[in-house]
């Protein structure tokens, strides 16, 4: 009789859930390692190149310490998949005012994939093919300055 009470209580008991998915955060300081611009590898400069993501929405580019263009706006659907982000920038710098991208956050590296050039689609991937009009950045995560 003891097994079969068991048993009966294993049925009976609720089916485990999957663990709640982590938080997708990219706010942070967060230097270029790598960028992919329609296939072709572009050089990083001799000064780092840094975007800032703020927890108010807002992204910076830095190349060295030097801030390039103003605050501007950013917003996430970490429920995406991949998740999914929109980079505002000024109409008058590219093709279209907002950048649809995706990325992803693994441990202290971030990669970003984005069309700089007004396309109405996100990328379905993490890749920049040749002829393509998408940015792929591979960013590692600033250490504190001491």
């Amino acid at each position: 009789m003891f097994p079969t009470l068991l048993l009966a209580l294993a049925v009976g008991a609720p089916a485990l859930k999957d663990p709640p998915k982590k938080a997708t955060d990219l706010t942070g300081e967060w230097v270029v390692e790598s960028t992919v611009y329609g296939g072709r590898p572009r050089p990083t400069g001799k000064e780092p190149q840094r975007y800032v993501f703020a927890a108010d929405g807002t992204w910076t580019i830095y190349r060295g310490e030097r801030k390039l263009y103003g605050n501007r706006a950013y917003r996430t659907d970490p429920d995406a998949d991949p998740p999914a982000i929109t980079l505002k920038y000024e109409a008058d710098l590219q093709d279209g005012s907002e950048a649809l991208g995706i990325f992803k956050v693994d441990g202290d590296v971030l990669t970003l994939c984005y069309s700089r050039s007004g396309l109405q689609s996100r990328p379905a991937a993490f890749a920049s093919p040749a002829g393509s009009r998408l940015n792929l950045l591979i960013l590692k995560r600033a250490r504190p300055k001491d």
